[in-house]
């Protein structure tokens, strides 16, 4: 038996506010199911976040029947968890998933389904509230009482330790003996194959940048080719290969202009890749602006070869005079922050938003920031 994992795929998020990211987020989610067709797997299953919005626009479902159906087509069937973004907003609402069940695909958000003898059990994302009002561990249970002799799948999204720190969910005291293989969606770094309580578990990881993050960079984007033979659970990873590169690179104080850009053009000119890049630069400036960084990249012509320039820049007040005033100012605002929200997850993200708004010289900089980078508040 084979199946393909795949997960967070977010498709129809137009990332920057671009068309193009929303076509690197179709075409990633396309090659996995390509891959799937190609190797002729059993079937497929997907941990959460297929869409990257409860409410997806008409062109982004046809793109989502177009790839179930492929698989349709293919005598390949696939089973979807709703993720934290494809759920359903409101308690009375749908998973934007149940529209594409009529082409094929097969929404699992609570019990079992089963499959030519092997039992797939799924759970859609459940937020810190509703979490309140159930136990984990005995739903996973109820679960396996619901499974006959067989290979048992279980598939999640939640946040769950050590990847969510804050989070009160670990897997290792939740999940009970019984199930072959669990696939987790929600964490977008992939991680290696684990066994807990004699279930081989897996991250797949997202197949695009959400956000950038060296570290997923680095650990790569892709999803899993699962062989299993004789009982043996064998899990690959699987790459990407047609992704949009990014250029991350970082600058300290105003000085070294220069030497950013010139270091800009040689990881362009390094690139092997027929998409356009997307540069991020981060680091701490004095009086540097956004305008003056931009202006000298296209005086280089370098914003025709770039697809997008993301500027994650924070002023850096120093640590003298009126300097180290200004900084103990924003120690006690940024406590007081904190205090208010309560969740240090969400206070770090909401401090984030404030430190990028911060660097911009005027109200209009910041909107348009904010329009190129929605994802920032997606909290």
């Amino acid at each position: 038996m084979e199946f393909v994992h795949v997960s967070d795929t977010h498709l129809g998020y137009s990332q920057y506010g671009l068309s193009e990211r929303a076509n690197d987020f179709f075409e990633a989610f396309k090659e996995a199911v390509d891959y799937a067709v190609d190797r002729k797997v059993d079937f497929v299953i997907h941990t959460g976040d297929f869409f990257h919005s409860s409410r997806p626009s008409n062109r982004v479902l046809i793109q989502g029947m177009e790839l179930v159906k492929r698989l349709k087509e293919a005598g390949i069937p696939v089973f979807v968890i709703s993720g934290n973004h494809d759920r359903g907003s409101q308690v009375r609402d749908v998973s934007p998933l149940s529209i594409l069940q009529p082409v094929g695909l097969h929404l699992v958000d609570g019990g079992v389904v089963e499959y030519d003898g092997i039992y797939i059990a799924g759970l859609k994302y459940i937020s810190k509230a509703g979490l309140r009002q159930i136990e984990l561990d005995r739903l996973f249970v109820e679960f396996l009482e619901e499974t006959g002799e067989g290979f048992r799948i279980l598939m999640l999204h939640q946040e769950f330790q050590p990847f969510f720190p804050e989070s009160n969910l670990n897997l290792h005291t939740l999940l009970p003996e019984g199930f072959d293989y669990v696939g987790v969606g929600h964490y977008h770094v992939p991680q290696p194959p684990a066994q807990i309580k004699g279930s081989t578990v897996v991250y797949a990881g997202s197949t695009e940048f959400t956000a950038y993050n060296e570290k997923e960079d680095r650990q790569g984007k892709g999803f899993y080719h699962v062989k299993v033979k004789d009982g043996k659970v064998e899990a690959d990873f699987v790459p990407i290969k047609n992704r949009r590169p990014f250029i991350n690179l970082s600058v300290e104080g105003d000085r070294g202009l220069d030497e950013l850009v010139s270091r800009i053009k040689e990881s362009v000119e390094a690139l092997n890749s027929e998409k356009k890049p997307v540069l991020v630069v981060k680091g701490k400036v004095k009086e540097l602006s956004f305008r003056e960084i931009l202006s000298v990249l296209e005086r280089e012509g370098l914003t025709d070869r770039l697809l997008h320039v993301q500027l994650n820049l924070t002023r850096d007040a120093g640590l003298s005079g009126e300097g180290l005033v200004v900084e103990l100012q924003e120690d006690r605002i940024r406590e007081e922050i904190s205090r208010l929200i309560g969740d240090k997850a969400l206070s770090e993200k909401v401090l984030e938003v404030i430190d990028s708004l911060k660097s911009f010289d005027t109200v209009e900089e910041a909107k348009k920031f904010l329009k190129e980078n929605p994802e920032l508040l997606d909290f």
